[in-house]
């Protein structure tokens, strides 16, 4: 029998040994090989973008609701305008006064708030003779100043020619109420319409009162100096208020 080499024998030897040594480094570095990580995990469905909840973010804040300006509002100029057309109007009305009567209707149909048109064309009426008409414009005077005496005098004196007496006497309470200069003359209509309605004490009364206020008030004077009761003088619409007046 032939014996190999002694080397041959050397050369296995030592590859054995380098096998040994490499194996033990590896387990030394990579350790027991754990149960989960020798059973391979089930692979996870994926879910759609929309269905993946979000984690909370804690490095950028909620946007801000955004502020909404409320608009800037215009000043309204319209009443300052028509005001100074109005003046225009009257400041033409002794030169041009056909010219005024159209413009002032012409604002009078687009219903302008100034009650200056309406106790003016009210005024033209009246001098025609147009009651009705009058009446209307005064009434929309008086709905736009409520305040002005010589508006609701005018148009209580209007109730009267029509002998519309308990709308008179309505409108000339509303005038006392006011305590304006021509006080006597209204305690002097009211006393012809309360006559008229059959109220005779309270038309003496109202007559005592008128001349209490201005002893020579003819209207009073006269029916209570047993003079022709039954007709009325005629009444004459008070003149417009003053020029500041709206």
């Amino acid at each position: 029998m032939k014996w190999l080499p002694l080397h041959w024998f050397a050369a296995v030897a030592l590859g054995i040994v380098l096998l040994v040594i490499t194996m033990v480094v590896y387990q030394s570095m990579e350790g027991t090989v754990p149960f989960e990580r020798a059973v391979p995990a089930e692979r996870e469905t994926a879910q759609p973008f929309a269905l993946r909840p979000q984690p909370p973010s804690t490095s950028r804040s909620a946007p801000a609701t955004e502020e909404r300006t409320a608009p800037v509002a215009l000043p309204d100029r319209s009443g300052h305008y028509l005001s100074m057309l109005v003046d225009r109007l009257d400041e033409a009305r002794s030169r041009d006064p056909a010219r005024v009567e159209r413009d002032l209707e012409r604002l009078a149909r687009l219903d302008a708030p100034d009650a200056r048109i309406y106790r003016w064309l009210g005024a033209i009426a009246h001098r025609r003779g147009d009651e009705l008409a009058a009446t209307a414009h005064f009434e929309h005077a008086v709905r736009l100043a409520p305040g002005e005496a010589a508006d609701l005098f005018n148009l209580a004196t209007l109730y009267l020619l029509q002998e519309r007496y308990p709308e008179a006497i309505r409108t000339f309470d509303r005038v006392i109420h006011l305590q304006p200069p021509f006080l006597d003359d209204t305690y002097a209509y009211l006393g012809y319409c309360l006559d008229q309605m059959g109220a005779i004490e309270e038309a003496r009364r109202a007559w005592q009162t008128a001349l209490d206020l201005d002893p020579n008030n003819a209207v009073a004077r006269r029916y209570l100096g047993g003079g022709e009761a039954a007709v009325a003088p005629p009444p004459s619409l008070r003149p417009p208020p003053s020029p500041t007046a709206r």
